[in-house]
């Protein structure tokens, strides 16, 4: 069994708070508890986008630290094959609940896809990743969007054809920070940062690493029991 780095599971375990804290805000939008328009002004984005970033970054940094140069073929089958299953149950799920608005291409869908397309690159040095990372990033500012084409292209990048949608992490930018993760391989194991370690010594670490190591699986219940709750506080009220 693969021993955890410790801080790793922190980060994660920070990140699926802060992402439990920002669907409570918009169960709170949906169901009427607070104005319309809530999670939608510059703050509560820029929050947004730093919540996806700390996903992808991790499960960049973790692919690298899984396989190094050579891929390990049943661990990334296991991992991503999950992801993706998880993937397409949320477009399921939200496609039955929001119709339209569904989740078509979200941060499961982005992790699953970085993660294949990744594979190609496990034997470029951290420099390369960064120079990759930055001319992706830079590639999608200066493309005019949305882009002229039509609807199988909105995983790559935003279309006309993208319809709406209440999480939508298309390649173009959102590998930047999963390649960035890879990138940081090297400078993290040669400051010490990536030796396992099972001592904890304070409680909310604990609890921290804790969630962490069980994120896919709050990620995927986290809203269901969300959404009961509010529904039965507007049965009672």
């Amino acid at each position: 069994m693969t021993e955890r780095i410790l801080w790793i599971d922190v980060i994660r375990g920070i990140s699926i708070l802060a992402m439990i804290t920002f669907h409570f805000a918009f169960d709170l939008m949906y169901f009427g508890f607070a104005k319309p328009d809530l999670i939608y002004q510059p703050d509560w984005r820029l929050f947004e986008r730093m919540i996806a970033f700390s996903f992808l970054f991790i499960a960049g940094l973790s692919l690298f630290i899984t396989h190094g140069s050579l891929i390990n073929w049943k661990s990334f089958i296991r991992r991503y094959g999950i992801t993706a299953i998880c993937a397409v149950l949320i477009s399921s799920v939200t496609y039955f609940l929001f119709n339209n608005d569904m989740i078509r291409f979200g941060i499961l869908h982005a992790i699953s896809v970085s993660g294949l397309i990744s594979l190609l690159l496990l034997k470029l040095n951290s420099f390369s990743l960064f120079l990759l990372a930055v001319l992706i990033f830079f590639l999608n500012l200066l493309i005019p969007q949305p882009v002229e084409g039509d609807y199988f292209w909105q995983w790559l990048i935003y279309t006309t054809e993208t319809p709406n949608s209440l999480d939508y992490r298309p390649i173009l930018p959102w590998m930047t920070p999963f390649i960035l993760g890879m990138a940081s391989y090297q400078l993290f194991k040669k400051w010490g940062l990536l030796e396992t370690s099972n001592s904890i010594t304070h409680r909310e670490l604990l609890i921290l690493s804790w969630l962490g190591k069980k994120s896919l699986i709050i990620y995927l219940l986290h809203q269901p029991i969300l959404f009961a709750g509010f529904f039965l506080l507007l049965q009672f009220s």
